[in-house]
């Protein structure tokens, strides 16, 4: 993979950025500016901050008024991949040895690293009161738990049989998958210690991956994707007969991914609750010279990061929508 360095922005729409709005407004876009990243984005924070991976495998972080800056790989671990921000404005990272056998996850804060308490730790997210979501592995088992963390103190669920968690909302509603008795894995959506995780597509394998402060919760089955508003599940009209793999979901209803016969060739999409499936390709002007891959995350301000190819070169981008 060779990422494209030069030419670091390409604002492909001459109209007026909607990065002071309100996400009111960031609803109802239908166009968006692209701009070229040096390195591979996977989250962007409420303000438009995006981490992500460089070609080495190192953690960086960019904003639009300072640029890229390198994150610090923890000691004693060969690479790392910002997985989440915090509510206070944090990067969490997962780090792996150079095998992939050993695990941590930090929390950077300005100068700091901190390690996320416990053995083996694997974060997915961060909620919006501040808990960091994940899994672990505790001592004396071999088999990682879903379990969450306030104030780097360990909360585990307690699922018979593993599991992990991936989300949370403003209300405190998680979701994440847990293995049943024969292996097989299901996302679930759990709100109170008192009461078990509740199955959200109990006859398929199924994977979380997101839930809205509304308490819109998003799933993927196979090649098809699931959302479900007042607990009813409905399959998402995506793209006829291809793989369709959600990424994420912000508070307008806005869902991203990417779609195509194979991984190899996907292209980035949008469904919203007004405008149904759209790929994003058709959304930038047609002349741009890039081919939108994947959408990896969104934001409440509709600002959308992901992978994009441009001459069999790839390199991350950040859409940002426009009135």
């Amino acid at each position: 993979m060779r990422l494209l360095i030069s030419a670091l922005t390409c604002s492909i729409v001459a109209t007026t950025p909607l990065w002071a709005h309100t996400p009111a407004a960031a609803c109802g876009n239908t166009h968006y500016a692209m701009r070229q990243l040096p390195f591979l984005p996977e989250v962007i924070s409420p303000s438009g901050v995006v981490a992500g991976t460089d070609e080495r495998g190192r953690p960086v972080v960019w904003q639009a008024r300072s640029g890229v800056r390198e994150l610090p790989v923890p000691k004693g671990f060969h690479s790392a991949e910002p997985v989440a921000f915090t509510s206070s404005g944090k990067i969490v990272v997962d780090a792996f040895d150079a095998q992939h056998r050993n695990r941590g996850a930090f929390v950077y804060s300005g100068n700091s690293v901190t390690p996320v308490a416990g053995a083996q730790t694997f974060v997915h997210g961060a909620s919006p009161s501040g808990l960091v979501l994940g899994e672990w592995v505790p001592v004396g088992e071999a088999r990682a738990q879903a379990v969450y963390w306030s104030n780097n103190v360990p909360h585990a669920l307690g699922l018979c049989c593993g599991g992990t968690l991936k989300a949370a909302n403003r209300s405190g509603q998680m979701i994440g998958e847990e293995y049943d008795a024969q292996g097989q894995y299901h996302a679930f959506a759990w709100d109170s210690p008192r009461h078990a995780p509740r199955i959200i597509v109990p006859d398929r394998y199924s994977a979380a991956i997101a839930i809205n402060d509304a308490g819109d919760i998003l799933v993927q089955a196979g090649r098809d994707v699931y959302l479900e508003q007042g607990g009813q599940p409905r399959k998402l009209d995506l793209s006829a007969g291809l793989v369709n793999t959600a990424r994420s979901m912000n508070n307008c209803g806005f869902v991203v991914g990417g779609y195509g016969p194979d991984s190899d060739r996907y292209r980035g999409f949008r469904w919203s609750p007004t405008g149904g499936f759209q790929d994003l390709n058709s959304l930038v002007p047609p002349d741009s010279g890039w081919t939108i891959q994947d959408a990896l995350a969104i934001n409440d301000r509709g600002e959308i990061v992901g992978k994009a190819t441009h001459n069999r070169d790839e390199a991350g981008f950040l859409l940002t929508p426009v009135m």
